[in-house]
């Protein structure tokens, strides 16, 4: 017979049996009563099923041992290994159970923290926030959660989240707490130095008068930051965040090319770049300006983020300058048109009362030749005034283009001018290096000018009988002298430049080149120098 066979049978067998012994009016066998061999063989075959009936209960509470065995350590695993800390406190707080997680998180053996109160590792400046964590689920049969900064001995700090619940333990009739603690320091780290990141970025656009707005297509809606709102005078229930909202902020005379440009650069995906006009709620008119250009993000579909701030202040200042500016202009080509006037003016004079003058005199003299048939002392007198006229005509056409620079050089030009200038009263000597002969045409130009001013005020005020011209280039620097024994300036060289038109032109000239004037002045004379740099921009300025 098999197993399964016996064991049905030692049931039927322990069944009958029962039910005989639970029999009502069933005599217990005494003692004192002599027991027949029947009664003993029954006698011992109950106890043979009553001991049949103990080893199958013993092999069933076997079997569910093992399963619980089984079942705790692969569990116990899960607990063990779980990617969060888990403690089981008691009614007061005291830790009675901790998976390896949460001993890996206090740094501490598991075995030193059972039996420890679970405060001892919080931060006690969070002891209050806790135990509140604790009262929570002991009034509430709910899940609750708080946040907690864990400290230990080296004050190193860990900020943590836990989440739990109270169990009320029907074998010990006490309340236990089953508690989940989850390390997040390294994303409160993030998140702080985001805020702190946020904070210097609002600090930095609110002291730049700048506001953000991000556009989100696909929902047809537009996010403006508060200092946005207070840049465009609004109030935020005002707006109600739609991109056909935020084109009626803008003037009603700016709507339509707002709209249009906002759409033109949606479209063809471009960065965005707008002014337009708002009313304010006084009246005023403000500019904005809106930049803003398209962010990807796998995560998300991608929308359009930038800035917005106000330039009203600053177009009037770009609008001032522009007037400056024309105004600038303006007051150059007056002032160039009124040189001009007065060079011809003075050409004109020039030619009416000299070379006019002179052709004048010679028609005389032939008209006279004419009817004297005089022609010894008239044809004399003619040719003395062609002479004066060839003359008169070298000096307007050497005031009007010093040729003699072009012909001979710079140096042989200032030599030249210095030989004509003087005079048996007033000599010039020259003192020019040779190295001046290299500089720029147009810088040559600027000193033969400047040099040619300064000897006709020495000539005209001065009352001097000598005057000498250095020029030299020495270390990239080019240094002009002019000095003189007269009698000096009357006047402050300020109010002398101010009110002198000749100074006023050689500082002009001196402005061009970057150069700096001394003047020394007293009764024994008057020395000028000028010094600029030798550079090769000038050939650009000055061109």
């Amino acid at each position: 017979m098999n197993k399964k066979g016996t064991n049905n049978d030692r049931e039927k067998v322990i069944s009958r049996l029962r039910a005989r012994l639970e029999k009502p009016g069933t005599t217990a066998i005494s003692a004192d009563k002599n027991i027949t061999d029947q009664e003993l063989g029954i006698l011992l075959s109950e106890l043979q099923v009553f001991q049949l009936e103990l080893e199958m209960q013993n092999e069933e509470l076997t079997a569910s041992h093992s399963l619980l065995e089984n079942e705790k350590s692969r569990f116990a695993g899960f607990f063990n290994l779980a990617p969060v800390g888990y403690f089981i406190l008691d009614h007061l707080g005291k830790v009675e159970e901790a998976n390896q997680t949460g001993a890996d998180l206090l740094n501490i053996p598991r075995e030193n923290i059972l039996n420890q109160q679970f405060h001892s590792f919080i931060d006690p400046e969070a002891w209050e926030q806790f135990y509140h964590f604790l009262h929570k689920m002991q009034t509430s049969e709910d899940k609750h959660s708080c946040e907690v900064r864990l400290l230990f001995n080296n004050d190193r700090q860990r900020y943590t989240r836990m989440e739990g619940s109270a169990i009320y333990n029907a074998i010990i009739k006490k309340t236990q707490y089953y508690i989940a603690v989850i390390d997040i320091t390294e994303s409160r780290l993030a998140r702080q130095r985001l805020i702190d990141t946020s904070q210097r970025l609002e600090m930095t656009l609110a002291g730049t008068g700048t506001g953000t707005w991000t556009m989100d297509l696909v929902n047809n809606s537009v996010f403006l930051d508060d200092f946005s709102y207070s840049l465009l005078e609004i109030d935020p229930w005002e707006f109600d965040g739609s991109i056909n909202g935020f084109i009626h902020l803008v003037h009603p005379e700016e709507q339509a090319q707002t709209r249009q440009s906002l759409l033109s650069a949606i479209n063809n995906f471009k960065e965005i770049a707008l002014e337009f006009k708002i009313m304010s709620k006084n009246g005023n008119i403000r500019i904005m300006s809106v930049r803003g250009k398209e962010v990807h993000n796998p995560l998300v579909a991608s929308y359009f983020a930038g800035v917005i701030m106000d330039i009203t202040e600053s177009k009037k200042i770009a609008d001032e300058s522009q007037k400056q500016e024309n105004e600038k202009q303006r007051l150059i080509l007056s002032a160039a048109f009124d040189a001009q006037e007065k060079e011809r003016h003075k050409i004109s004079s020039a030619l009416h009362d000299s070379v006019c003058q002179i052709l004048y005199g010679i028609r005389m003299n032939l008209q006279n030749i004419q009817v004297t048939r005089n022609l010894k002392d008239d044809f004399k007198n003619v040719n003395n005034l062609l002479d004066q006229a060839i003359r008169e005509t070298r000096e307007l056409s050497y005031e009007l283009t010093p040729s003699v620079l072009r012909d001979f050089g710079f140096t042989a030009g200032v030599r030249e001018m210095a030989q004509r200038f003087s005079t048996p009263a007033f000599h010039i000597k020259t003192d020019i290096k040779s190295s001046s002969e290299h500089l720029h045409q147009n810088i040559q130009l600027y000193l033969f000018r400047i040099i040619q001013e300064l000897i006709n005020n020495c000539i005209k005020h001065a009352r001097a009988s000598m005057a000498e011209i250095r020029i030299s280039t020495t270390h990239g620097k080019i240094t002009l002298v002019i000095s003189d024994n007269g009698m000096g300036f009357k006047e402050e060289p300020e109010q002398a430049v101010l009110r002198g038109s000749g100074l006023r032109a050689i500082k002009n000239r001196i402005y061009l080149l970057n150069g700096q004037m001394q003047l020394d002045t007293s009764d024994e004379g008057t020395v000028i120098t000028i010094t600029f740099k030798n550079n090769d921009n000038f050939s650009e300025l000055l061109g």
